[in-house]
């Protein structure tokens, strides 16, 4: 016999369409009435509200440290996702190799076995500041966090691994690592290995790449959350990692445009994160390497092609490696690493 023949039983099923089994029991005895849920946290307090098709959810978004609170954790059990980016690295200075992106986690149906309220702290990254030593590496990214280990639910990135600078190092381990300096090596990515035994946790991460030596002096550029960056040969400086494409956290969704961020975000397309930094070069200079999956995730292009001059910085909220400066003399810096950023969506 076919269901919901009557016209109450079509009724009833149009209902169950936006039936979660999650939601069974959460309306009896937890206080909260039946309603819809509201936590609070991050840079707009309530959260802000988006309609996906039958689904809407709040979202919350933090650039700093803060607390998530839930007045009733149950009321949030598996409906709830996160997202932490962590700080890309900064780049070498001079002609150094560009850096790598924040490490990125993605939590999808997060679990809260308790009742009551829960405030969950949050941490998130600034991205690793510019070298003040003319021909020096950069510096790796800060962590991001959702929560403190070892409660189940946390869920964690790693900052960005710095570029390689004279004195010829190799790029740094990170999230995403960093490129080496010349013929140096680049970085081991980090955020793979993250976030053990979480198998709802989606971890992106990759290596930076290693330079290549005399005569060309080409430096390696930042992996990328997407792809790992591209080695330099005798022609070309080494290719900036991918970003990574994640539509259900574009930020048009949560973000004002008065945010002080959104000025540099808005000429991207906003849902793609974590691209690596660019390399830097030495005479005779070459071009920048720079694919456009990397730039349009925050990652900061190299030192120009026509000269010695400054690399670009990551993008903030997007963690982007930032990219490796140009220069056959001391004084062209590298970009700094682009801030990481929490957010936190649910249903209501």
């Amino acid at each position: 016999m076919s269901p919901f023949k009557s016209s109450a039983g079509r009724q009833l099923g149009k209902m169950l369409e936006g039936f979660k089994s999650s939601d069974v029991g959460k309306g009896f005895g937890s206080g909260s009435g039946g309603g819809s849920a509201q936590a609070t946290g991050g840079e707009v307090l309530q959260g802000t509200e988006y309609v996906d098709g039958n689904k809407t959810y709040k979202y919350h978004y933090f650039k700093s440290p803060g607390s998530f609170i839930m007045p009733n954790q149950a009321v949030f059990d598996g409906d709830l996702d996160v997202l932490v980016v962590a700080g890309g690295g900064s780049g070498g200075n001079r002609s150094g190799g560009g850096a790598g992106a924040g490490g990125i986690a993605v939590g999808t149906s997060v679990i809260f076995s308790g009742t009551g309220q829960l405030a969950i702290p949050v941490v998130v990254g600034n991205g690793g500041s510019v070298s003040g030593a003319p021909e020096s590496r950069g510096n790796n990214g800060q962590d991001s966090r959702f929560g403190d280990a070892p409660n189940p639910y946390s869920v964690f990135a790693h900052g960005g691994g710095y570029g390689g600078g004279d004195g010829n190092t190799a790029g740094g381990g990170g999230g995403s690592a960093g490129g080496g300096h010349y013929n140096q090596s680049g970085g081991t990515g980090s955020q793979p290995g993250a976030n053990p035994g979480k198998s709802w946790v989606t971890n992106y991460g990759s290596p930076g790449s290693s330079g290549y030596g005399a005569p060309q002096h080409q430096s390696g550029a930042g992996g990328g959350a997407g792809g790992a960056a591209g080695d330099a040969n005798s022609n070309s400086r080494g290719s900036a990692g991918d970003g990574i494409y994640l539509p259900d956290w574009t930020v048009s969704r949560y973000m004002p445009n008065s945010d002080p961020y959104w000025s540099n975000i808005a000429p991207l397309p906003g849902a793609h994160f974590g691209g690596g930094g660019g390399a830097g070069d030495y005479s005779p200079y070459t071009p920048l390497n720079m694919p456009s999956s990397a730039t349009i995730s925050g990652g900061g292009p190299g030192g120009p092609a026509s000269g010695a001059g400054n690399a670009n910085p990551g993008v903030n909220g997007l963690g982007g490696g930032g990219g490796g400066g140009a220069g056959t003399n001391p004084g062209p810096l590298a970009g700094s690493g682009g801030n990481g950023m929490v957010v936190v969506r649910y249903r209501t």
